[in-house]
């Protein structure tokens, strides 16, 4: 975390002040805490919720930097990574209509981003995300859920602004990116579990859900150029174990692709697997 906020400001990305900030002095005292085995004194002055938002919420940080650390200072988003670093300390602090869910949206974004470079994507823009994968260019469009009412407005909306890039590059292929968090139930909630094994399968149910549901959205086709959409997942765990229990944040990224696999888009349906199949790797 201290890494991510030195290459923050060596980019001229100020951290002082912000959520981050907020984020990377209770890491601190958790450290300083646990070297003097006083982390019930910790406990007795932030609570456990603050904390462990702290802790887990750290790793979004985390990844981006080391994602983009050794991109050229000039293609660095400066606007986007000032902005992620703004909004409320919890998720569930976020409101519509006060106008105080972009930064967290834009986090977003640039979570996306950094999987498909883990992917092997090279990212070219962030507008919410290009790239180029197999010499093929794509434009991905992120939008985080924040009501079931909204769903299908929403996945209209990425459809069409995608369309609208795509105008000037006919070839352009298009991805989108759902954040399912909100509409889990789970957002303030730690998953207790027994075994790290528990994870993947209950992250399935969650995925597996939300697609039974909505998937006809994109299955009735908004552009043919748009070859999957992703759902990313995140839930707070924690694994009993002996002597402490072990807190983790457990993420997942289902993908459901549209291109069927037939002789018309079989290229379609073979770029796109192979991608989703990478990115699913790196989480």
């Amino acid at each position: 975390m201290e890494k991510a906020g030195q290459w923050l400001s060596n980019i001229r990305v100020e951290t002082e002040n912000t959520r981050f900030d907020e984020i990377l002095r209770p890491n601190k005292e958790i450290v300083a805490y646990h070297n003097n085995n006083l982390v019930e004194e910790l406990i007795g002055k932030y609570g456990n919720l603050k904390l462990w938002r702290a802790l887990t919420e750290a790793s979004f940080f985390i990844e981006i930097h080391e994602a983009f650390k050794i991109q050229k200072s000039h293609v660095h988003p400066r606007t986007k990574l000032k902005k992620m670093l703004e909004g409320p300390y919890h998720s569930w602090d976020e409101d519509v209509h006060a106008g105080n869910i972009e930064h967290r949206n834009t986090l977003f974004e640039l979570e996306a981003a950094s999987k498909f470079k883990k992917g092997g994507a090279k990212i070219t823009g962030f507008d919410d995300v290009d790239f180029v994968f197999k010499k093929t260019k794509f434009n991905v469009q992120c939008k985080r859920l924040h009501s079931e009412k909204k769903v299908r407005d929403n996945v209209f909306e990425a459809a069409t602004q995608f369309y609208k890039r795509m105008r000037s590059r006919p070839n352009l292929k298009g991805i989108i990116c759902l954040s399912i968090d909100k509409l889990t139930g789970k957002e303030e909630m730690i998953l207790k579990i027994k075994s790290p094994d528990e994870i993947r399968p209950k992250l399935t149910v969650i995925s597996n859900s939300f697609l039974a549901k909505y998937r006809d959205l994109w299955h009735n086709p908004l552009n043919t150029n748009i070859l999957a959409v992703l759902l990313f997942v995140h839930v707070v765990a924690n694994i009993e174990e002996e002597p402490y229990d072990f807190l983790t944040t457990c993420r997942d990224i289902a993908f459901d692709v549209i291109p069927q696999q037939n002789f018309i888009q079989i290229l379609d349906y073979n770029l796109i697997i192979e991608l989703c199949q990478r990115i699913q790797g790196s989480v």
